[in-house]
């Protein structure tokens, strides 16, 4: 992977994960007393749209480290992290139930969408990050452990 590709996928996925995370918390957490009962944040409606025009950038992104990254480790054999696997089977789930709830037109089938899309993309986000910051840990460890004492 190009360290473009790279930073495009970084800044890809805060960029959708920060306003996933806002409009979830809007959505729940953000009804607000009004004139005739509950009423939703204001704010709702554009962390909504933002996230769906983040989204598709993301999605792109992942597909060009599908490419670049995740082919290439595949083949290499078994040496590869468990948390990028991790990430990698839930892109399906996380992406075919972003689309589910925007497309579905029953309450029902449209809050069971959300509950998954949320889920699944929780993971996701614990996965990448996990895939990030975990192997920096382990060298710095397998580093230290290589040096000669004193």
């Amino acid at each position: 992977m190009s360290p473009l590709e790279r930073w495009s996928l970084h800044l890809a996925a805060l960029a959708t994960a920060g306003s996933g995370l806002m409009d979830g918390l809007l959505r729940w957490f953000g009804q607000r007393a009004g004139e005739f009962g509950p009423e939703p944040h204001p704010w709702l409606p554009a962390a909504q749209h933002l996230h769906v025009l983040v989204a598709p950038l993301l999605l792109f992104a992942l597909g060009m480290a599908v490419r670049g990254h995740l082919q290439v480790k595949l083949k290499k054999g078994p040496e590869g992290r468990r948390t990028g696997l991790g990430a990698a089977f839930l892109i399906a789930p996380m992406v075919l139930t972003g689309y589910g709830v925007q497309v579905v037109t029953s309450p029902a089938w449209r809050t069971g969408f959300s509950w998954a899309h949320g889920i699944s993309a929780g993971f996701f986000l614990l996965a990448y990050l996990g895939h990030l910051f975990i192997p920096h840990a382990q060298s710095v460890t397998r580093a230290m452990a290589e040096s000669p004492q004193s």
